[in-house]
């Protein structure tokens, strides 16, 4: 059972190998920390957010593992002190679920019977058990 169709539309076969290619460059050039510059990682981590959109579209599975990938590329924008990307916004209202609202409390029935000053019957003394 094939999850994805053998054809992609036009352009998108051609654009995925660039990247592919410019990944695996990227990756040869900047084999060390003192490679990056801060523009570099913002520009890289932007790629990223950018793919991780694109990907979501592919299939159901891929939505929500993108999902989780913006959530974490978000969070690394934080701990890198920039600012938040401009598909953050985008994602978060593609994937955003229902909130979850708290049930409504059930109330407490009124109370019937007696009421709360009941103290008991009082059985005469003359009476016998066999006679309640």
């Amino acid at each position: 059972m094939d999850l994805l169709p053998t054809t992609a539309a036009p352009g998108v076969t051609e654009r995925a190998e660039a990247l592919a290619d410019a990944a695996c460059e990227l990756h040869d050039a900047a084999s060390t920390p003192a490679s990056w510059s801060a523009a570099a990682v913002e520009d890289a981590v932007e790629a990223m957010e950018t793919t991780a959109l694109a990907l979501a579209a592919a299939h159901p599975d891929a939505a929500a593992a993108m999902l989780a990938i913006g959530q974490q590329l978000a969070q690394l924008r934080a701990r890198l002190g920039f600012p938040p990307g401009e598909h953050a916004a985008a994602a978060v209202e593609e994937h955003q679920e229902e909130p979850v609202v708290p049930p409504t409390p059930i109330r407490p029935r009124q109370r019937r019977g007696l009421g709360p000053g009941y103290q008991g019957l009082q059985i005469p003394p003359g009476r016998t058990p066999a006679e309640r």
